[in-house]
């Protein structure tokens, strides 16, 4: 015999709360009642005594009913609430469903009065409750769907979708599997996103059940994987519960056998037969040895150890009265039996399970139950009668709650469809704003780049008219000027006492031709490589040589006449510097080619020039400010006696 410890530290915590209770009913009370000094000590006696588990149910009832009388008198409806779901707690307690639906409709009533949704709603799951264990199932699922439609309203979808749950749970029950998957989809609509994974848990569970009963067995695996899969850690186990992951691996061991796959289901199950908590609980190693010696019947019909572990089990189940579990267990049995022929045996346990879903009124088994007997009797007269009625009385209910839960589908479905009306509203305003944004957006950049654009144009009208005054001053010179001055010198040549005049003029001829040829025009177009090479290697001479690198390596094609009249003039006004000053002998122009721009770098072994003398240079600046307009750079560097360096780059 074993004898219970008193644990007095938890004695005294219970105590402690219980006054604590009781001082907030007294609180209560003298805030808003006008109860005498006796009333108050008596309701809140009444109440702690209630909460008392030294009591018997029965007295415990009777101090609840007593608070309750004096709760109506106050009139203070937090207290009657708090009674009436005290008083509903303790009848279902003592299985007293009449009486704890009756006082649990007057929860409800006086919360709907109140439009009180917290207490309508645990109204309405006390309702579910109690009628489930009554065996009304279709009120069960009403008052479940019932509290579905309210928290769909408010927006509550973690209890919408713990709603649905016991809704697919009661069709599960009542064999109506398309159904209950049809609840239990929708129900994950509204838990997938939450952290409910208990619940989530359970509806994926339900779906799993159903595909597998419906032989749809590739998402009866799917289903059940994603139920197991949620106990990724030791953190969520606790919250779906290890009791329940292993429901689920039994589960998922039966879908196999159904898919012929003994020997991993039979692995599956040895496992869980051996887990330390499956051991620990009679109940749930009951229900796994029967599955497990089922299947290796199933296996081969010559197991020895299947009739061993069906009886095992259906000899626990007896003993500790788990009608649920026996039900399944006496089936198997009856189909062991009448495959090996011992036909007293099978009619035993086919008649054992017929009472047992009769006790759980499980109309689903009852028929399964029936079936058997109709194999292992001769006149099955009465059980016809009653096999007709449990199908007439299960279609009816099943059809029932398909009809209760498709005008709530239908209005969850219209509410849907509006909001989603509403949404696409909404989105196409949103859209409107976008495009109208999106246009002036466009709008903006298209002023920009248009403005660009003129710019960029007028940059290269101001470049090529300088270029053409240069052409024409460079005529002017070459045709006018520089023709006069050849005249005079011929006319003044034959006189010797003039020849420091002619000397004179011979160098103004020089100097015009040579700024006639510095600003003359030249090819731009395909032979633009060329024209430059020819103007570069034309300042060579005995004592400078240039060398030219990779200028047939840039596609000139592709660069535009400006940057040509551009790059053209910079090298020149670079040589011409070069000729004037540095008195080189090795000049080296080197040309690069990048993805996004063109280099050239310039060098000479000349005579340099200081910093001063850089910056203090017409020649270099006017370099400078040529290149800058096609967005170029211009860097230079030169120190005394150390010759000239300078790197162009431009855009390609």
């Amino acid at each position: 015999m074993k004898l219970w410890r008193v644990n007095l530290p938890l004695l005294r915590i219970v105590w402690v709360c219980n006054l604590f209770v009781a001082f907030m009913i007294v609180d209560q009370l003298k805030a808003q009642s006008n109860l005498s000094n006796k009333q108050l000590n008596s309701i809140t006696k009444n109440y702690a005594q209630s909460n008392s588990d030294s009591l018997s149910l029965k007295q415990r009832l009777s101090h609840i009913s007593s608070f309750l009388e004096v709760a109506a008198i106050s009139q203070n409806d937090s207290l009657i609430y708090k009674g009436l779901m005290q008083k509903t707690w303790l009848l279902g307690k003592s299985q007293q469903f009449d009486s704890a639906i009756f006082y649990t409709h007057l929860l409800n009533d006086l919360a709907y009065k109140n439009k009180d949704t917290i207490h309508i709603q645990k109204a309405l799951t006390k309702l579910g409750i109690y009628y489930k264990k009554n065996n009304q199932l279709i009120e069960a699922f009403r008052q479940y769907n019932e509290k579905f439609k309210i928290c769909r309203v408010l927006g509550d979808s973690l209890n919408a979708g713990k709603s649905l749950l016991q809704m697919a749970n009661i069709q599960t029950s009542l064999g109506d599997y398309s159904g209950s998957k049809t609840t239990a989809v929708d129900g994950v609509v509204y838990l997938e996103n939450t952290n409910n994974l208990r619940n989530l848990a359970g509806l994926y569970h339900i779906i799993s059940v159903a595909n597998r009963v419906q032989k749809n067995y590739n998402d009866a695996i799917k289903y059940n994987e994603k139920a197991i899969g949620l106990g990724v850690d030791s953190a969520s186990i606790r919250i779906i519960g290890t009791k329940n992951i292993l429901i689920f691996k039994n589960t998922k061991a039966l879908i196999l056998a159904n898919q012929e796959k003994y020997k991993q289901a039979i692995i599956m199950l040895k496992e869980l037969a051996s887990n330390s908590l499956v051991k620990q609980t009679k109940k749930e190693y009951a229900r796994v040895i029967s599955n497990l010696g089922y299947i290796k019947w199933l296996e081969n019909k010559e197991n020895e150890d299947s009739e061993r572990l069906l009886l095992d089990a259906w000899q626990m189940q007896e003993e500790i009265q788990d009608v649920e579990s026996l039900i399944m267990s006496n089936i198997y049995l009856t189909k062991f039996y009448l495959n090996s022929g011992n036909e007293t045996k099978a009619l035993f346990h086919a008649q054992a399970a017929y009472r047992n879903a009769n006790e759980m009124r499980s109309l689903a088994m009852l028929l399964e139950s029936l079936g058997l007997l109709f194999e292992l009797k001769a006149n099955t007269n009465e059980e016809a009668k009653i096999y007709d009625q449990v199908n007439k009385e299960l279609q009816t209910i099943n059809q029932s709650n398909r009809e209760i839960y498709a005008v709530t589908k239908y209005e969850n479905d219209k509410l849907t469809t509006e909001n989603l009306v509403l949404k696409a509203e909404t989105a196409k305003k949103e859209r409107q704003r976008v495009i109208y944004l999106f246009g002036t957006i466009i709008l903006v950049l298209s002023g920009g780049l248009v403005f660009y654009l003129l710019r960029q144009r007028h940059k290269r009208e101001i470049i090529r008219d300088v270029y053409n005054a240069e052409a024409r001053i460079s005529k002017k010179l070459h045709d006018e000027l520089a023709n006069d001055v050849y005249n005079v010198m011929i006319q003044i040549q034959n006189d010797q006492s003039n020849q420091d005049i002619l000397d004179k003029l011979e160098d103004i001829y020089n100097s015009t031709r040579d700024i006639s040829r510095e600003n003359s025009s030249f090819n731009e177009g395909r032979d633009f490589a060329q024209e430059l090479n020819h103007m570069l290697s034309g300042y060579s001479g005995d004592y400078t040589k240039i060398i030219i690198k990779d200028i047939e390596e840039i596609n000139w094609q592709s660069v535009t006449p400006e940057k040509k009249i551009i790059v053209h003039r910079v090298l020149q006004e670079l040589m011409i510097n070069m000729k004037k000053h540095s008195h080189a002998s090795l000049v080296a122009v080197t040309f690069k080619k990048s993805p996004k721009q063109i280099k050239i770098a310039y060098a000479d072994n000349g005579v340099g020039v200081d910093k001063e003398g850089i910056m203090y240079s017409n020649g270099l600046r006017n370099a400078e400010n040529r290149i800058k307009t096609i967005g170029g750079s211009f860097i230079f560097e030169s120190e005394t006696e150390k010759g000239f360096k300078a790197s162009l780059r431009f855009p390609n």
